[in-house]
């Protein structure tokens, strides 16, 4: 009962972080008498906002929702930064079925997002790949961006200590453990400045 007390805190914690963000977009486009981007904003942000309430007291969902969750959050912020980035999901096989803690991703992805590909050189475009597929008797995740390491606030960082402490906890609860991982790769200009971000 404490374990799962302490991983419902920790989600409750995390939540109204990705609400004032959203707030402060459907604040910015108001200002900028957008009447038709704010409309289509707030209709996204309303169906984002359905799925967090839908799966906010949930201690595991499946990764299919999990995906969809992180889809929704970037199309949400495509309306923030038009032209500087496409992403690409993709989940192979029955690997959408694995349970998760809800909102496990969003931290990997926003970090991908704000450290990485929005400090490239607006000639640049940004992406954001994301693959879920069966790894013999596990579920692999991997994240990819082909950003620069650029900073990250320490509010981000608090988030991904956080994000730590939550799947210590998942894993104190569940015989099928969660591991994460991460890396540089070279990409295909040869520069290293592909992230990898993977989760078992």
């Amino acid at each position: 009962m404490e374990g799962l007390l302490g991983l419902k805190l920790l989600q409750a914690r995390l939540n109204p972080h990705f609400l004032f963000n959203s707030l402060n977009s459907i604040q910015y486009f108001i200002s900028l008498d957008d009447k038709k981007t704010s409309l289509q904003y707030i209709g996204r942000f309303s169906a984002f906002l359905r799925k967090m309430i839908q799966f906010g007291d949930e201690t595991a969902i499946q990764l299919h929702d999990e995906t969809e969750l992180v889809r929704d959050y970037l199309l949400l912020e495509q309306y923030r930064f038009p032209d500087r980035f496409d992403f690409v999901i993709m989940t192979l096989g029955d690997a959408g079925l694995e349970e998760v803690p809800p909102f496990l991703t969003h931290h990997l992805v926003e970090e991908a997002l704000y450290k990485g590909v929005l400090h490239l050189d607006r000639s640049e475009k940004g992406m954001i790949r994301i693959e879920v597929r069966p790894e013999g008797d596990s579920i692999r995740m991997e994240i990819t961006d082909n950003g620069i390491n650029g900073h990250f606030g320490k509010d981000m960082e608090s988030h991904a200590a956080m994000l730590e402490e939550r799947i210590n906890r998942f894993n104190a609860l569940h015989t099928r453990n969660i591991r994460l991982e991460s890396r540089k790769a070279v990409d295909g200009s040869g520069r290293e400045n592909t992230t990898v971000v993977t989760i078992r």
